[in-house]
């Protein structure tokens, strides 16, 4: 659900299971999903480039002290000048079990995941610091592209996967080893 407050591109509500694979590109609050996130943004992801002036993310532009971002993945090109993270571009908000892959160039606060934010309330996350051209973060862990397709790195970190259930029963996750980052479980499994 998206409510327009204070403008359209702002999500109070929950959003769960979606993703966008297109070009998004405005002025500020701009994210390969939702510009501004006040709720909840729960296994999604995004594949298209983002780019803008300030608050600009791969997934979410900017998300507030109230806002949760949980089990997400970006993997877009995003460019901007300010505020500029390959998942979230400014974070007030927890960001939980998520990772990014895209390449991030700005200004100034620019992080491969986390451009700008607390720090402290990234938990078990990751960016690809090779994809990416970061080697900084407000927030998570930058690991080369192989620790980024192995399992471990994810499954040590508390990630639950398909076929494990030392971090519980849910399968969020399943990954191609050694080919391919991690994928949400309800995306098309391997033939």
């Amino acid at each position: 659900m998206e409510i327009g407050y204070p403008g359209p591109w702002c999500s109070w509500g929950t959003v769960d299971a979606c993703y966008s694979t297109t070009l998004v590109s405005a002025e500020s609050s701009v994210g390969g999903l939702v510009g501004q996130n006040y709720g909840t943004v729960t296994q999604c992801y995004s594949t298209g480039a983002v780019s803008g002036n300030n608050d600009v993310g791969g997934l979410v532009g900017g998300s507030h002290w109230e806002g949760t971002v949980t089990e997400c993945y970006s993997t877009g090109l995003v460019i901007g000048t300010s505020f500029v993270g390959g998942l979230v571009g400014d974070n007030g908000g927890d960001v939980t079990h998520c990772f990014s892959t895209g390449a991030v160039s700005g200004t100034r606060y620019v992080g491969g995941l986390v451009g700008s934010g607390s720090a402290n309330r990234v938990t078990a996350c990751f960016w690809d610091i090779q994809t990416s051209g970061q080697a900084t973060s407000d927030g998570g862990t930058g690991k080369t592209t192989a620790e980024m397709q192995t399992a471990k790195t994810f499954l040590d970190a508390g990630w639950d996967f398909v076929g494990e259930t030392a971090n519980g029963t849910a399968d969020i996750w399943w990954i191609l080893e050694g080919k391919d980052y991690p994928r949400l479980w309800w995306e098309a499994a391997p033939e």
